[in-house]
């Protein structure tokens, strides 16, 4: 954090310093002023997530944001033209880490982890810009936070060890995801969606008994399936 600290600070006063000597030289008009100085509670965060981040396109397309805003608040571009150029800076964006998406089982942002919650050994999965697998043959499950943005996440619960409940919690947006449950596991859907939803497609639909999985969360703009 400190070097990250070092390295924004040490940025900005280089800004300063050739905006300064261009301002003499007549190459720009520039004149101290605090409009958009609001902006700069986007800008910093994203320098900070540049700096840190694995993931850079997304903070570099919160800077371009940013710097957008900011120049719109001056009245150096106009708001409509702030907007169009933004978008277009977005689909830019989309489209150089769709590039650099590396052709492998799990490409894009994948991770995976593993959290203690109420006594229980909860699964974190993220799958954004790639597809993840994940089968739990032979493992205990008692329970999955799973998110899926750009992406799409497929889970085995097929061979899995489940004693009484469990549970899967999905934060799905402009994603997919696909439950292979074994024949038999009761599921109880629970799942809140808007311009998406959830999909039962096993052949034998219990839902009371035990053990049971309960599948709750979001799908917006996105998928889920749940099948045998």
């Amino acid at each position: 954090m400190k070097q990250a600290l070092k390295i924004v600070i040490g940025l900005a006063l280089i800004a300063a310093g050739v905006l300064w000597i261009l301002t003499i030289l007549g190459v720009l008009t520039f004149e101290f002023s605090t409009e958009g100085w609001w902006t700069l509670f986007i800008i910093v965060p994203c320098l900070f997530g540049l700096i840190n981040d694995k993931d850079k396109v997304g903070p570099c397309i919160g800077i371009g944001w940013g710097v957008l805003l900011l120049l719109a608040a001056r009245d150096v571009i106009s708001w409509n033209m702030m907007w169009q150029i933004g978008l277009a800076v977005m689909i830019i964006g989309f489209g150089i880490k769709i590039l650099l998406v590396k052709n492998c089982s799990c490409h894009g942002v994948c991770e995976q982890k593993t959290i203690s919650r109420d006594g229980k050994e909860i699964r974190c999965i993220e799958a954004s810009f790639g597809k993840q697998e994940i089968s739990f043959v032979g493992e205990k499950f008692e329970g999955a936070d799973v998110q899926a943005s750009f992406g799409a996440v497929v889970l085995n619960l097929k061979g899995a060890d489940m004693a009484n409940e469990a549970f899967i919690d999905l934060n799905v947006g402009f994603g997919g995801v696909t439950i292979i449950v074994p024949e038999g596991l009761a599921v109880q859907i629970g799942a809140s969606s808007s311009f998406g939803g959830v999909t039962d497609s096993r052949y034998s639909k219990v839902v009371t008994g035990t053990p049971l999985l309960v599948v709750t969360g979001k799908v917006g703009f996105g998928g889920v399936e749940i099948r045998n």
